[in-house]
């Protein structure tokens, strides 16, 4: 019959003690009563256990477990005394190996006990329903001594909250009280030896904490609201406070408190019931409303207040007293009177500067008109210039830019390639037979021819291209980002549209071709190397038979390409 007793505290302990650490998070009381179930649950397990053996060294081990177990119960009650009564506290690890260090030390004194025998004695005692228990030691007597000793702080902790806690949550103080007492107050008349069956505390330790559990969870949780409502109150850094019809405090918060020690530090300690109204001179309008007021503090120093007030009535509608929520708005005030006297001072020098300024405006005005003129002067004059630098850089037969502008289009587009690391091309072109053009239909045609030649050059490239004549009937074309074989390529087509159009010279009908050298730029060459190696690969042209284009030796293959 004991074993199932046990058996069964043992199962309820143990579902109270896996529940509680699963909503443990809830609170932290939660997780106290979850460790102080797993303590009376090993201690329900043991005595279950005892109640089946018979052989008093087995019995030994067991009871070596059982008191580990009961170790677990007066630090457990001791922390959930701490997490009921305040429900901010939480274990810190300090009391966690304070808590630890007793039932350490028991469990040493157990495992050394066949040396010294001052935990358990020699001899056992065998209760009227057979079970087997070892006679107790001075050590013994120690350790229950301590664990009474916290079982009782406990207790009055809880006891200290039920009276002087908030009424809302006396009743939950009041059934852990109880519900804790109860297996205490039998185990101390068990040890005394005033009833007859011994080792029933863990039973009713498991009744307790299916107890605590419940009142928990079902009682804790609506008692928390106005506990929070409390502290939420206390929180307020606004002076909040409610009196009744007669002026006197009902409650305050402590920012109320504070303020009204700050406006007459000689108030006494407890502020309920005093007249409020005599330190607000006067009572709140009847209907409530909003108010600034300025009063002096007990050092003398002016305080401002923005009160509002909301009229309180009972349940027939009659008027109960107001509610008052005061400001401290002495800083802000100062602030926005700094302002506004700074405000007013900007007006006054806007004034001034407005001022200033309207005598400013006519000299102003007449700079502008000479500023006008100037720059008019000054615009012809950048036009003009403009134009001259134009006029110097082109040619005055083909309108192309000339040598000069080409050989400084030619450097920069090499820099910008070496810093780059992109291609850059330039190819020489030369039209075939010209002197014989010249010497044929005159100077005249000859002319035309080049003018002729110089616009399908500028219509046949990119933008990005530099096109120019560089002498004669020779001209350059310098192609930024295109190798050897793609300059090449342009310039061939170019040479085929030439090739295959009749120009009308002096009423004359002449066919033109022309002949070029392609060279892409090396590391280490300057612009007179590049058009030297174009110019070599002209010269070769010429000699493979004019009207082609061929491309200079260099890290490209050599590439030519005659017109069928």
């Amino acid at each position: 019959m004991l074993f199932l007793l046990f058996a069964l505290s043992a199962v309820v302990a143990t579902v109270v003690a896996v529940v509680g650490r699963r909503r443990r998070s809830t609170a932290s009381a939660v997780g106290a009563l979850a460790f102080l179930a797993a303590g009376i649950a090993g201690w329900s397990a043991a005595d279950a256990l005892l109640a089946l053996i018979d052989d008093a060294r087995i019995a030994r081990v067991f009871q070596t477990v059982k008191f580990l177990a009961i170790g677990m119960v007066p630090a457990g009650l001791y922390c959930l005394s701490l997490a009921v009564a305040d429900r901010r506290w939480r274990p810190s690890r300090r009391m966690a190996v304070l808590l630890g260090v007793e039932p350490a030390l028991v469990l040493a004194a157990i495992a050394t006990n066949l040396w010294h025998h001052g935990f358990f004695l020699a001899a056992d005692n065998v209760d009227p329903h057979g079970v087997s228990t070892p006679e107790v030691g001075p050590l013994f007597w120690v350790h229950t001594a301590y664990s009474y000793l916290l079982l009782a702080a406990a207790l009055v902790r809880l006891l200290h909250s039920w009276i002087t806690g908030p009424p809302a949550q006396r009743s939950l103080y009041g059934a852990i009280l109880a519900g804790a007492s109860v297996p205490i107050a039998a185990n101390v008349v068990s040890l005394a030896g005033l009833i007859p069956v011994t080792g029933l505390t863990s039973v009713g330790f498991s009744v307790t904490v299916v107890i605590i559990y419940w009142t928990l969870v079902h009682r804790s949780l609506p008692e928390l609201v106005p506990v929070a409502r409390e502290r939420v109150f206390d929180m307020i850094d606004d002076a909040v406070a409610t009196i009744d019809a007669s002026g006197r405090i009902l409650d305050l918060n402590t920012a109320a408190g504070q303020l009204l020690l700050r406006l007459a530090p000689g108030l006494p300690e407890r502020l309920i019931g005093l007249p409020l109204a005599d330190l607000l001179g006067g009572l709140p309008p009847a209907d409530g409303g909003e108010i600034e007021t300025a009063l002096t503090d007990g050092s003398g120093r002016p305080v401002e207040l923005n009160v509002r007030t909301s009229v309180l009535r009972d349940s027939r509608g009659g008027h109960a007293g107001w509610a008052i929520l005061a400001r401290d708005v002495t800083a802000l005030n100062r602030q926005r009177r700094e302002l506004e006297q700074a405000n007013a001072q900007l007006l006054r020098q806007r004034t001034d500067l407005e001022s200033a300024n309207a005598r400013l405006h006519d000299k102003q005005q007449q700079l502008e008109d000479s500023n006008a003129q100037l720059h008019r002067q000054l615009r012809t004059i950048e036009l003009l210039r403009a134009d001259l630098v134009e006029q110097a850089t082109r040619d005055a037969l083909t309108g192309l830019h000339n040598r000069r502008h080409l050989m400084e289009e030619l450097r920069r587009e090499m820099a910008g390639a070496a810093a780059d690391g992109r291609p850059l091309s330039a190819a020489l072109l030369d039209i075939d037979h010209f002197k014989q053009v010249n010497d044929r239909y005159g100077h005249r045609a000859g002319d035309e021819v080049l003018t002729w030649f110089a616009g399908l050059l500028g219509e046949g490239f990119r933008r990005d291209d530099v096109v120019a004549r560089y002498g004669g009937e020779e001209f350059v074309v310098v192609f930024p980002g295109a190798t050897a074989e793609q300059a090449r390529a342009r310039v061939e087509t170019l040479r085929e549209r030439v090739a295959g159009q009749e120009v009308r010279a002096d009423e004359h009908e002449l066919r033109v071709t022309f002949s070029a050298g392609v060279a892409a730029v090396m590391p280490g060459q300057s612009p007179d190397d590049l058009l030297q190696a174009a110019d070599e690969a002209l010269y070769a042209a010429k000699r493979g038979g004019r009207n082609q284009t061929r491309v200079a030796a260099g890290p490209q293959p050599e590439t030519s390409h005659r017109a069928a």
